[in-house]
């Protein structure tokens, strides 16, 4: 009896160290697996697709994930009616428990049991914690996702497991997250769901199979309206709601294409891109685009691009890299906001400001336009036309060449350089690699960069970046260049540019203040203008760049920027007047700073910056001494005691010679003749001609169309009254003279370089 009695004591003594050890064992399994799971942040964040948002949060592009899925994190606030559906559906106790509903739990297996029928008991937490181990339904997996669940309760509050669960959990086929469901099925984003939206977001996930415009509809639909019963039954929705809510028909699959597709590649692998992209304007930018490209195929023009920024707040708003990014066989997918090309005649305003603020002109200063050599460059108007004499705000609405090239010979072309480098920030400081070319567009500038220099007229010239996402840090790092005075003179003369066709008519009725350009050779057409509403660049050419006749700015590019223009409706009117604006006198006939001591010159008032450098007075008057027979004298003349000052025009003789050439009668006295080209110290590299030799043109002004002799070397090589004389050279030094037959006479020395 007592042998049996403690073999009793024995067992019960081993069947309880047998107990505590598996206890002691599944004790420290259990704290194994609740501490080895210690996620940061979102568990989940390397699963979902890149999106980019706009700036209300609407979606704007999507791409799959690594596996193939449209899985978008939600990034607004989910609606109340999805968070409603869903628990009442998959768990009415989620707020209450601690990640695992054991009352669920038992009745799950008495009904697995008693009915064989398989009924789930896993709470929002436990299928949240399956979405993320994707382990295989075993019972081991099963008891490591309630005490997974727990350390998700322990780590994470309630709405940030919710938030999980929707991001994650299934919506039929490859579509991942209630925002990806919300945005395939119904073209809208999770916060705007309606009752029946919710409702069959809700039961998807349990049964996401069933969601087939082909099949199984049937099934979907007793889910669905399953679950409305049960929120009409709870008082979430009224009698007619209800009624609604099941009249709505089921979903079909559809999805639009990505917008802005090419800033998407801008970023890095950021799940989520805010944008400040505004999806209306972007609509309407890739529209207009893709819509003016198919009339440029015709003509063999094979790409356009275009950005549209908020003036005063810097913001991009639209994003066209090209005509459409899924074009592959018209090279589509290359951004051209980023691509650099030739910018042509845009960068002309900006000379023209910093020119008022140096003192060089006013608006109404004359400057010549005329045939002219700056060392070996000589520039040409793109129409092939001159006008002589040209005040500064009209060569800038005419877009003339010649005028600006002494306008940047006048400033520095290495301070011109330089100020551009400050707004744009490029790596470039070789300014005499472009010279006096710069300003004709030979230093080549991206989309992004003249828009930013758009955004900075539209500023008043205050110049810094301009933004396309809402999360980077806007510190004030703007810089002025130019005056306020000197933006709004210069921005009223763009106000006058003129446009292409019926919308040169609406010039004083919708306002914009813009430009054109057309590079060298005809490979890229620019139209580029700002408002205080919105800034806008467009660009039309060959991303191959081939160059097509038919490329020029203001046709081009000009009609595409209004075709935006018109699109966008209210501008935000006409830029207001700056107090950075004195009223100065300016002579008459020149347009420069006016002179008490002109004598019978007239002044004029004009607007002129307060804070710029005090203005020049004219190069083309000057004050002589004249006697009774009106001939110039001077102190040595023996009838200079009788003579009178005079304020006279003084041109220069290149601009006397385009006016004979044109026939246009100017009366001179003095100088008349003039080497123009070679220039005085010029080194020229020379190649051969056909028949091996050296050979160069020379070119004078000879406004009197005197007998000239010509000198090289000391060496008489001939007699004319024309204006140009072929020289046979070889390398080294030279001297060319030339003498009228009136005695006067011009040389100059060169040099001819291998």
């Amino acid at each position: 009896m007592s042998n049996a009695f403690e073999i009793k004591i024995l067992y019960k003594s081993i069947l309880f160290r047998i107990f505590i050890f598996m206890f002691l064992l599944f004790f420290l399994y259990f704290l194994f697996i609740f501490f080895s799971f210690n996620p940061k942040g979102d568990p989940f964040n390397d699963r979902y697709s890149r999106s980019m948002l706009d700036r209300n949060d609407e979606i704007l592009s999507i791409l799959l994930n690594r596996d193939e899925q449209w899985h978008i994190k939600n990034s607004v606030e989910f609606s109340k009616k999805l968070k409603i559906a869903t628990l009442v559906f998959e768990d009415k106790e989620f707020y209450s428990h601690i990640g695992i509903d054991f009352t669920a739990i038992i009745r799950s297996i008495y009904i697995n049991a008693m009915y064989n029928k398989r009924v789930g008991g896993s709470t929002i937490t436990m299928q949240t914690i399956k979405l993320l181990t994707n382990n295989k339904r075993t019972y081991i997996n099963k008891i490591n996702e309630m005490i997974l669940s727990l350390r998700l309760e322990f780590l994470y509050s309630k709405d940030e497991i919710l938030e999980m669960y929707f991001n994650n959990a299934p919506y039929g086929g490859n579509i991942v997250g209630v925002s990806a469901a919300s945005l395939m099925y119904f073209n809208k984003s999770t916060k705007d769901l309606t009752w029946s939206e919710s409702a069959l977001l809700a039961v998807l996930p349990n049964s996401p199979g069933l969601i087939n415009v082909q099949k199984n509809n049937h099934l979907l639909l007793q889910k669905r309206n399953k679950l409305l019963d049960e929120l009409y039954k709870r008082g979430y929705i009224d009698s007619d709601n209800l009624k609604l809510a099941k009249q709505e028909k089921l979903p079909i699959i559809k999805r639009d294409k990505n917008l802005a597709a090419h800033l998407l590649f801008r970023f890095d692998n950021n799940p989520i891109i805010k944008t400040t992209i505004d999806k209306n304007i972007q609509i309407l930018l890739e529209d207009r685009l893709r819509l003016y490209h198919k009339k440029l195929l015709n003509l063999g023009i094979q790409n356009v691009a275009g950005i549209i920024v908020d003036t005063k707040s810097r913001e991009v708003l639209a994003y066209g890299g090209s005509q459409d990014f899924f074009d592959i066989d018209g090279f589509g997918q290359i951004d051209g906001i980023i691509a650099r090309r030739s910018p042509g005649s845009v960068l002309k305003p900006l000379l023209y400001a910093l020119a008022i603020d140096s003192g060089i002109i006013a608006p109404q200063s004359k400057l010549v336009d005329a045939p002219t050599f700056f060392g070996n460059f000589k520039p040409r108007n793109a129409s092939k036309k001159y006008f002589g004499l040209i005040s500064a705000k009209d060569s800038l609405v005419k877009s003339l060449n010649i005028p600006f090239v002494w306008l940047l010979q006048e400033y520095g072309y290495d301070k011109f350089f330089f100020n551009l480098k400050d707004i744009l920030g490029f790596n470039d400081s070789n300014f005499e690699r472009y010279g006096l070319s710069l300003i004709l567009g030979t230093k080549e500038m991206s989309i992004e960069d003249v828009a930013k220099l758009y955004v900075g007229f539209g500023n008043y010239g205050e110049f810094g970046d301009i933004y396309y996402t809402r999360d980077v840090e806007r510190v004030n790092n703007t810089k002025r260049l130019f005056s306020e005075g000197s933006a709004y003179l210069m921005l009223d003369a763009l106000k006058d540019v003129e446009r292409v066709g019926i919308d040169n008519y609406f010039i004083n009725k919708k306002i914009f203040y813009w430009k054109s350009g057309t590079s060298y050779g005809r490979k890229d057409a620019w139209a580029a203008g700002t408002s205080p509403k919105y800034t806008i660049v467009v660009w039309a050419g060959n991303f191959n760049g081939d160059s097509n006749a038919n490329l020029f700015g203001v046709n081009t590019a000009g009609a595409l920027l209004f075709d935006i223009v018109n699109d966008l409706g209210d501008l935000g009117g006409e830029f207001l007047k700056s107090s950075d604006l004195k009223e100065i006198l300016l002579d008459m006939p020149t347009g420069y700073r006016y002179d008490i001591n002109y004598k019978d010159i007239k002044p004029m008032k004009a607007l002129y910056p307060k804070s710029a450098n005090s203005l020049k007075t004219s190069p083309f008057l000057k004050n002589v001494f004249i006697n009774d027979n009106m001939k110039e004298v001077n102190s040595l003349d023996t009838d200079f005691i009788h003579s009178r000052e005079i304020t006279k025009l003084n041109l220069p003789l290149s601009l006397l010679e385009y006016y004979k050439e044109q026939n246009i009668s100017i009366k001179t006295q003095g100088k008349s003749l003039q080497i123009l080209y070679p220039k005085e110290h010029l080194s020229i590299i020379r190649t051969k001609d056909f028949s091996s030799k050296n050979e160069l043109i020379a070119r004078i002004a000879n406004v009197n169309n005197n007998n000239v002799f010509w000198y090289l070397d000391k060496k008489y090589i001939g007699v004319s009254n024309n204006n140009t004389m072929i020289l046979n050279l070889g390398i080294g030094h030279h001297t060319l003279t030339v003498i009228d037959s009136n005695g006067d006479s011009h040389s100059v020395n060169f040099n001819i370089l291998k």
